[in-house]
């Protein structure tokens, strides 16, 4: 490890309720998670659900660092930086964190197949709880081809024995019943939402066209997001600007999709604005500057980003693909496009009736208010550990 050691960034203390569960019962969870720097949906899901237990029970989480736009989620109270996150030895880094840490936790809940999972499984810690927010083997192929997503597909069920798995969507459970996965949806801060700055002011904000129609894409400029339905949309439907909210030069991509996105579309790249990854507290405004919220991805766990936009009340077309199906009701809370020529169609539709817009965002604001809140997905975790330390 050289000059790196453990690094305790903050004090253990827990929330107002300490660590006592309703009914008297003590736990203490330890949450293994890859990286918080780089960013990414599923691990700043992941460090929202884990500020929202922090109020409830003594919670740590321990990760690898990792240099990003939210490199300073990794400062706050909790958090341990174990080592850098270096491919294997991050591996072994947290194997040895979490082995000195055996006995100090109840349950430790891991994130991702590349070095949670495999450490959590090497340090023999129990009981664990396997969070997918993605299909693993699916993720691993993408970026690093079908030999990888080979290996993970016969390694993943001895890793994941004995653990209490959990995936945040019924259709990503529905790929994992040998599993008997519990469903437990993301949860979404909507307090993030409720005071945003008005649109024009948002665009000033963040430098965007003041006329026009503005859709706003969050996610990596990776292949799975499918990016061309996008700029399909840009080419087809006049007066419209793309902004896209995400890193375009992912670790093992490059930037290789970027420059093929734009070798395709030289006649539309003026009116498309990549952003890069930003800190996670500008997605707010940058949605409020939108008209539209577009999400084009080939395959989802359960995607934040459109969860998000729909508790800031923009209206969202996304691909007609089964985690969208879960999340949008086609018509009441959003739309769902089976082709770019269909998400082409319903964008044109928006930007002429504004008050239809106006009224699917305010549909799915509510929506996700009922059915998607972080309190409701700390309270399910909560219950999960529960059944986990009285068994």
């Amino acid at each position: 490890m050289g000059s790196w050691r453990a690094v305790r960034r903050n004090d253990r203390s827990g929330g107002d309720s300490g660590d006592e569960l309703e009914g008297g019962l003590r736990i203490r969870v330890l949450f293994v998670v890859a990286h918080l720097g780089k960013g990414g949906g599923v691990a700043l899901q992941m460090f929202q659900l884990f500020a929202d237990l922090r109020r409830k029970i003594d919670v740590e989480l321990l990760c690898l660092d990792s240099p990003g736009p939210h490199q300073a989620l990794a400062q706050q109270p909790g958090v341990t930086v174990a080592g850098p996150l270096v491919f294997p030895k991050g591996i072994l880094t947290l194997r040895r964190a979490l082995q000195a840490s055996r006995t100090k936790y109840d349950v430790f809940q891991v994130l991702d197949p590349y070095f949670a999972l495999p450490a959590a499984y090497l340090a023999r810690v129990s009981p664990r709880v396997v969070c997918l927010g993605m299909d693993p083997v699916g993720e691993i192929a993408g970026r690093y081809g079908p030999a990888a997503g080979a290996m993970v597909w016969a390694t993943l069920p001895s890793m994941i024995d004995g653990s209490a798995v959990v995936a945040n969507s019924h259709s990503l459970a529905a790929m994992f019943p040998h599993y008997t996965p519990h469903v437990i949806p993301n949860g979404v801060d909507v307090h993030k939402f409720e005071r945003l700055p008005s649109k024009e002011e948002a665009r000033r904000l963040r430098g965007l066209p003041a006329e026009g129609t503005l859709l706003t894409f969050v996610a990596k400029v990776i292949p799975a997001k499918r990016l061309e339905w996008v700029l399909d949309v840009v080419r087809r439907v006049p007066k419209t600007t793309a902004v896209v909210v995400g890193s375009y030069t992912e670790e093992h991509y490059g930037d290789r999709y970027y420059r093929e996105l734009q070798a395709a579309y030289p006649d539309i790249w003026d009116r498309v604005i990549f952003t890069g990854e930003v800190p996670w507290d500008h997605i707010p405004s940058y949605l409020a500057a939108s008209d539209v919220f577009l999400h084009s991805s080939v395959f989802e766990g359960q995607p934040n980003s459109v969860l998000e936009a729909m508790a800031a009340g923009v209206p969202c077309v996304v691909s007609d693909i089964p985690a969208h199906r879960e999340i949008i009701r086609h018509g009441e809370t959003g739309f769902l496009a089976e082709s770019s020529e269909a998400m082409a169609r319903f964008v044109e539709t928006l930007a002429r009736d504004p008050a239809l817009g106006a009224a699917l965002g305010s549909r799915a604001r509510a929506h996700v208010i009922q059915h998607y809140s972080s309190d409701a997905c700390a309270q399910a975790y909560l219950d999960l550990y529960r059944s986990l330390v009285e068994t």
